[in-house]
């Protein structure tokens, strides 16, 4: 049984809840790629995320795929769990290698159906979640690959220690939704206006205001309403 966790619902949970959920969490560390949840399958287990970020991505055909949420210390995966359901058409998969809580599905159904607490706190996630999703499609239909690039990277970064991404530019294409050249030129536009830095497999925010000032207020309502929400 884990001590202590970075994940912000599980910080948040009072010490009844915390003491319900904790002897069923079983800290585990997850590889790039790693798949944490299948489309139209069951879900078996919820990851409360410590170190990893996810992806969460829309899947339409064997290439139509985009990301369409990312998950960090903020959040965990298993929406569908929290809302009643059992399953989702949506893919989770590990983007940034870490660490994260695991819990099996049958548990957490447990625990909600008691714990007013516990189901408020993850009820309160689901509904900041899907604002983050509500932006991410208005950024994708309102803003050039250069925005939607910053606010991506912002987004990123708020889910990591530092000022550096471990991120190659063919899984950010992948999770734009665009093609490798595209985003190797709005890497470079960004770069020749000192908002980053970027090598083949890393990218090193310089100036993390800029980057904000340059996303045109796509990004920070997600951000705040979870504040809201979470605290």
């Amino acid at each position: 049984m884990p001590e202590r966790t970075n994940n912000r619902l599980l910080k948040t949970l009072g010490i009844e809840d915390r003491r319900r959920i904790f002897p069923r969490l079983k800290r585990v560390s997850l590889d790039t790629r790693t798949r944490l949840q299948t489309p139209d399958q069951p879900v078996s287990s919820i990851y409360f995320l410590e170190t990893a970020v996810a992806s969460v991505v829309a899947v339409g055909g064997e290439r139509d795929r985009v990301e369409i949420g990312l998950i960090g210390p903020e959040g965990c995966s298993g929406s569908c769990i929290l809302l009643g359901d059992y399953q989702s058409p949506h893919e989770v998969f590990v983007q940034i290698p870490g660490t994260a809580l695991e819990i099996p599905a049958v548990d957490l159904r447990e625990l909600l159906a008691i714990s007013p607490g516990l189901r408020a706190v993850l009820l309160a996630y689901a509904q900041a979640f899907f604002i983050q999703v509500s932006y991410t499609v208005l950024a994708s239909s309102r803003q050039k690959l250069e925005g939607r690039l910053a606010r991506w990277i912002l987004m990123s970064l708020d889910r990591v220690p530092g000022d550096e991404l471990p991120l190659t530019h063919d899984l950010i294409a992948a999770m734009l939704g665009v093609r490798r050249p595209g985003v190797t030129i709005a890497i470079h536009m960004l770069e020749g206006k000192g908002l980053i830095k970027a090598t083949r497999n890393r990218i090193l925010v310089l100036d993390r205001a800029g980057l904000e000032a340059s996303v045109d207020g796509f990004y920070g309502v997600p951000e705040r309403e979870y504040r809201r929400l979470i605290g």
